[in-house]
C-alpha cells in the first residue's frame, strides 16, 4: 500500500509538471494578444484615426425624366400612320404620326369664309359711311345673292347628310340584328372567331359613321344660322343703299357694323391658330424615349386627347420625403448619392434641386404623417438607371476633411453636460479626457481634445472611472 501511495504522489506530480509546461508554452502565445492590465475588465479599444466625416441624410424614391412632354390634339382627326413604337428613341422634330388631311381642310375652308365675311362687313361699313354708288348697290346685289346661294348649297348638304344619316342608322340596326345571330352561330360552334370580331367591327365602325354624321350635321345647322344673320344684315345693307330704309339710327349702325368687324377680325385670328396646330403630322418635341403612343392606325381621335408622350432619360430626378427634423439642414445645392440595388448595385452622384416651401401631411390610419418633399437632380446617370426605378438616396449636408474621429459610443455625456472620452495608457490605466463633439454620421464623430493615434474605450460601462485598470485585444497593427 505504501508503494502505491508513492506511486500515486510521483504520478501526480508528474502531471502538474507536464500542465505547468503546457501553460508555460502558451501563456506568452495569450499574453501577446492581450493589451494593457492583462486582469482588469476586458473593454473594446479603438484608435483615435485622421479621416473625413460625412453627415447624411437617408431616404429613398422613384426616378422619373425631368423632361417629359406629352402632345394633344387641338382639333379632331384621325390617325393615318404610325411611325414609331412605344419604348423607340427619337430626335427632336422627327414624324411619329401622320394624320388625315382633311381636318386641315376644313380648317383652311372657315377661316376662307371668315375672312369673306370681314370683307362684307368692311364694305358694309363703307357704305354706311359714304354715299352709295351704283357699283356699291351692285356690290350689295352680288354678296346677297352669294349668301343665298350658299344657304341653299347648305340646306342641300343637310338634307343629303341626313339621307345618309338614316341609311347608316338602318345599317345599324341591321347589323346589330347580324351581330347577335351571328353571337348565337358562334356559341353553337357554327362560326369562326374572326366572322364574329368582323361583325362586332361593322356595328362599331357604323357607331363611329353616325355619330361623325351626326356632328357633320348640327355644324352645318349652325353655320345655316349664322347665314340667315348674315343674310338678314346683307339685305338690310341693300335696302340702306337703295334707301329703302330710314338712315335715322346710322350712328348705331356704323357702330354695330365696326363692332362685326372687330368681331370678325378676332375670330379670323383664332382661325389662323387653328390651322396652324391642325397639321398633318405629329413629330416628336424633345430628343427621348416614346412612353405613350396610340395603338392603331386609322382611329379617330378627338380634340384634347393625348397623342404622344416623350421622356428624356438622360435628365433624372428623385422626390423624397424627409422628416421635417432635419429642415435647418437641407438646401439647394447640396451634394447627394443615389443608389439602385439590382443585379449590380449602381451608385450615381446627385444635387439638390428643390426643397419644398410646405410641408406634406398625409392622413391615415395610423394618424398624421408630416414630411419635406426635397427634389434630387441626377447629374450623372449614366446608362443603366432608368425613370421608374426605385432607388436609396443619401443627402450629404454637411462635411469635414482631414479630421479627428471617433466612435460614436466612446463619447460619453456627464450630469454637467460635458463630453468625455477614457483614454486607454500602455498599462492599461484610463484616464478620462474632456472632448467637444463636431460632425457626426452616426457610427463615428468629430471630436477635439485627443491626439490622432490614442486608444479610446468604444464600449464604455458606467463602471468604469479614472483610473481603473482594464485588458483589451490588441489592434491589428500593434500584434
Amino acid at each position: 500500500m505504501k508503494g502505491k501511495k508513492k506511486y500515486i504522489i510521483i504520478s501526480v506530480v508528474g502531471i502538474m509538471i507536464v500542465l505547468g509546461v503546457i501553460a508555460s508554452m502558451n501563456k506568452p502565445e495569450v499574453e501577446e494578444t492581450i493589451g494593457g492590465y492583462k486582469e482588469g475588465p476586458r473593454v473594446q479599444v479603438e484608435k483615435i484615426k485622421k479621416d473625413n466625416i460625412e453627415a447624411k441624410i437617408s431616404s429613398s424614391g422613384k426616378l422619373k425624366a425631368v423632361d417629359s412632354q406629352t402632345v394633344y390634339l387641338d382639333a379632331s382627326n384621325k390617325i393615318i400612320t404610325i411611325n414609331k413604337e412605344v419604348g423607340d428613341t427619337v430626335k427632336q422634330g422627327e414624324v411619329i404620326l401622320v394624320l388625315d388631311q382633311e381636318a386641315e381642310l376644313s380648317s383652311q375652308k372657315n377661316l376662307e369664309a371668315l375672312e369673306a365675311q370681314l370683307v362684307a362687313a368692311k364694305e358694309s361699313l363703307n357704305q354706311l359711311l359714304g354715299a352709295a354708288s351704283k357699283g356699291d348697290i351692285l356690290s350689295a346685289q352680288a354678296t346677297l345673292t352669294q349668301l343665298k346661294n350658299n344657304r341653299k348649297d347648305t340646306e342641300t348638304s343637310i338634307t343629303n347628310k341626313k339621307v345618309d344619316l338614316s341609311n347608316l342608322e338602318k345599317d345599324l340596326k341591321q347589323a346589330e340584328t347580324d351581330l347577335k345571330v351571328n353571337e348565337e352561330l358562334f356559341e353553337a360552334g357554327a362560326l369562326s372567331q374572326k366572322d364574329l370580331d368582323d361583325s362586332k367591327d361593322k356595328v362599331t365602325t357604323l357607331k363611329q359613321n353616325i355619330d361623325q354624321m351626326k356632328t357633320a350635321i348640327i355644324s352645318l345647322e349652325s353655320s345655316l344660322k349664322q347665314m340667315d344673320l348674315q343674310i338678314e344684315t346683307a339685305q338690310y345693307n341693300l335696302d340702306l343703299l337703295n334707301n329703302k330704309v330710314e338712315d335715322s339710327n346710322k350712328k348705331q349702325q356704323i357702330a354695330s357694323a365696326e363692332g362685326q368687324i372687330k368681331s370678325l377680325e378676332s375670330q379670323i385670328y383664332t382661325a389662323k391658330n387653328n390651322l396652324q396646330n391642325t397639321s398633318t403630322s405629329v413629330v416628336a418635341p424633345i430628343n427621348g424615349v416614346i412612353t405613350y403612343l396610340p395603338e392603331e392606325e386609322g382611329m379617330p381621335v378627338t380634340a384634347g386627347s393625348k397623342i404622344l408622350t416623350i421622356v428624356d432619360p438622360s435628365k433624372l430626378e428623385v422626390t423624397c420625403d424627409i422628416s421635417p427634423y432635419y429642415a435647418a439642414d437641407l438646401r439647394v445645392g447640396l451634394d447627394a448619392v443615389i443608389k439602385y440595388t439590382g443585379s449590380k448595385t449602381i451608385e450615381v452622384a446627385g444635387k439638390v434641386a428643390k426643397v419644398a416651401a410646405v410641408a406634406d401631411v398625409k392622413q391615415s390610419s395610423s394618424g398624421e404623417t408630416v414630411s419635406l418633399p426635397v427634389k434630387v437632380e441626377v447629374t450623372q446617370p449614366g446608362e443603366v438607371i432608368k425613370p421608374g426605378f426605385s432607388v436609396d438616396v443619401k443627402i450629404i449636408t454637411d462635411t469635414r476633411t482631414d479630421v479627428c474621429v471617433a466612435p460614436i459610443l466612446a463619447v460619453m455625456e456627464d450630469d454637467d453636460k460635458n463630453y468625455y472620452v477614457y483614454v486607454v495608457a500602455e498599462d492599461g490605466i484610463i484616464s478620462r479626457k474632456d472632448v467637444k463633439q463636431g460632425l457626426s454620421n452616426g457610427l463615428y464623430t468629430e471630436i477635439e481634445g485627443v491626439q490622432e493615434g490614442e486608444l479610446v474605450v468604444s464600449n464604455p460601462a458606467d463602471y468604469l472611472a479614472e483610473g481603473t485598470k482594464v485588458s483589451y485585444e490588441k489592434l491589428g497593427d500593434e500584434q
